[in-house]
């Protein structure tokens, strides 16, 4: 098997420093902590998975067993994720501990779920990395990194690439299914290279991983994946031993596992659990309803800039190893990748949050590409790193600076049109935070322009560190900010207030009129509003509810389909920093034109 030829003897340099696993797990907790602390549920993902995990978590067994926001059932996606997140809340913001707020606790199932995929995607790199046909070419004289040593180092890459994409940094901090459903298949992807030298132990992850993924993101990317691994298992050479072992444990495993929730389910409430799963088998079979343009054309827009800087040196990858296109190490990302492309090919979901599906085959590529990276290609990553994320550090200084004083004042005044009624204040902790962000970018920065270090991942350092910083500011110095502008917790105390005491306490029952899923749960959770029930056939169950809650567009109002009788507004409202969404309560007007509902 021919070799690429562009990786001599520096490598035996280039290798020989490897990052400590403390510093890999700093990294990542620094990654992911700024954004999920201190903040409310966000529209709109944001806010939905919360309202679920919430839900689940107030509520008893059935809620746990058929998703819902507040009574509306859930189909494009499975529980685990929810089940995590309501766990989380059941344990760190129930009583008797009650250590933090219903919303952070519930983000600890997000940094879980991001740090299940920064471990996956490091050792499976690093399994595949330590291989003999990933390794570089011997010298004649000695001096080549260990195998071990090597695959450490692509591996701490592969960590380096994902962590500076830009994509990942917004979905990585919402509670929702999207990060764990990266999490499985990250998890998958490194059972498949685990099934290479640990057949059955590779078995076990395997079937975790594909009940996950189920579980998380439904039925088609685990087909997808299961039928691209029997492929393998039954074609490639290296991967025979894991027939055996995938045919007696993954199989049964994962179809037992599997079985439990639906399970359960009809155990509890068997009418229920048929209606639920009929619905949701419903949702999946138009989900599998062939390629729709549209969201291929969305997907290909985004995808660029969405998995940057992965994809350039992920491409070099596929051409520098063609003549060993069938190694391991590389036919099992791009599988991977071409099994994902056909799942996003059969769905008219234009949603965002699916392009982290390619994100794991395209992180892993990218590793194996580096030692064969040009020195001008790898230069050129560096200063676009360096003069994007710097700017952008100064800009988010800058802006911040004129938020705080004031000055220059058209500027203040044309960024707090943004968040307008809102007034900034000075917090010590996110500054002195911030602070030690910008100086460790310096810290970083200089020392890879002056020393000059030579490693395997020096090209992508930057960009993981700049992307990090980035978010890190706008998370500390601008987190009132955006939190104001995307949270629901204002309109919704304002709802609250105008309610009379039996709704506002939850004894009353409220329709929902064209009220979106990320506000239904915002409205619940903030103004504990009680709504009625949605049947799986979108029908509301409850019968004579006195209230009913609208939303709709101020500058496009919907046509008015409201229930039976007579109906009056009493109270109208909206986001500040919203002009469009407008929401609206009514009260039934009953005939002798008496309102029983005192205060």
């Amino acid at each position: 098997m021919d070799l690429p030829r562009s990786s001599p003897a520096r490598l035996t340099a280039l290798a020989t420093l490897k990052l400590p696993r403390w510093a890999l797990f700093l990294m990542c907790l620094l990654y992911t902590m700024p954004g999920l602390v201190g903040r409310d549920p966000w529209k709109a993902e944001d806010a939905t998975g919360f309202g679920v995990m919430w839900t689940m978590a107030q509520g008893g067994v059935h809620n746990w067993l058929i998703p819902n926001v507040a009574g509306a059932p859930i189909f494009d996606s499975g529980p685990l994720a929810y089940w995590i997140g309501a766990l989380c809340i059941r344990t760190f913001s129930g009583s008797p501990l009650h250590l933090l707020e219903a919303p952070m606790a519930a983000r600890i199932g997000t940094i879980l779920f991001v740090l299940i995929t920064a471990t996956s995607l490091w050792y499976g790199t690093y399994l595949l990395g330590r291989r003999p046909a990933a390794q570089p070419l011997a010298l004649a004289f000695g001096g080549h990194p260990e195998p071990r040593d090597y695959g450490r180092t692509l591996a701490d890459g592969a960590l380096l690439i994902l962590l500076g994409t830009l994509g990942l940094a917004a979905h990585a901090h919402e509670s929702s299914s999207d990060v764990a459903l990266l999490a499985m298949l990250t998890f998958t992807l490194y059972a498949m290279a685990r099934s290479l030298d640990r057949p059955y132990a590779g078995a076990v992850c395997m079937a975790l991983g594909l009940a996950g993924i189920v579980l998380t993101g439904g039925p088609y990317p685990a087909v997808t994946l299961l039928v691209l691994w029997i492929l393998l298992v039954a074609l490639h050479p290296d991967m025979r031993a894991a027939r055996l072992p995938f045919i007696l444990v993954t199989v049964p495993l994962a179809l037992a596992l599997l079985a439990i929730w639906p399970l359960a389910a009809h155990h509890f409430d068997n009418s229920e659990a048929q209606a639920y799963f009929q619905a949701r088998r419903d949702f999946w079979t138009a989900y599998g309803d062939g390629i729709d343009m549209t969201a291929v054309r969305k997907y290909a827009r985004n995808l660029a800039w969405f998995t940057l800087p992965g994809w350039p040196i992920a491409i070099w990858a596929c051409w520098s190893w063609r003549r060993a296109a069938f190694a391991a190490h590389v036919i099992l990302p791009v599988g991977y990748l071409l099994a994902m492309i056909a799942v996003l090919l059969s769905t008219s979901n234009n949603d965002d949050g699916l392009v982290l599906m390619l994100l794991p085959g395209v992180v892993m590529l990218a590793g194996f590409g580096l030692p064969t990276l040009k020195r001008g290609a790898a230069n050129a990553i560096d200063w676009f790193s360096l003069l994007i994320y710097s700017l952008i550090a100064i800009g988010l200084w800058l802006s911040w600076v004129t938020r705080m004083t004031g000055f220059p004042a058209t500027y203040e005044h044309t960024m707090a049109r943004l968040v307008p009624g809102f007034s900034p204040k000075f917090h010590w902790l996110p500054f002195l935070f911030a602070l030690a962000l910008s100086a460790a970018w310096v810290s970083l920065v200089r020392w890879r322009i002056v020393t000059h270090p030579k490693v395997l991942w020096r090209s992508v350092v930057l960009a993981s560190g700049g992307v990090t910083l980035c978010w890190g500011l706008a998370m500390t110095l601008w987190l009132d900010d955006i939190n104001y502008s995307r949270t629901y917790r204002d309109v919704a105390m304002k709802l609250a207030q105008a309610m009379p005491r039996a709704a506002s306490q939850g004894r009353a029952c409220v329709y929902a009129d064209e009220l979106g899923i990320a506000q239904r749960a915002s409205f619940a959770y903030f103004a504990h509003v009680h709504f009625a029930r949605i049947g799986f056939d979108g029908v509301q169950q409850e019968e004579d509810c006195p209230y009913l809650l609208r939303q709709d567009l101020a500058r496009d109002p919907r046509v008015e389909h409201l229930p039976p009788g007579r109906w009056q507004v009493f109270w109208e409202g909206r986001r500040v920093s919203d002009r469009d969404e407008r929401y609206r309560m009514f009260r039934r007007i009953k005939e002798k034109g008496k309102n029983s509902d005192a205060r």
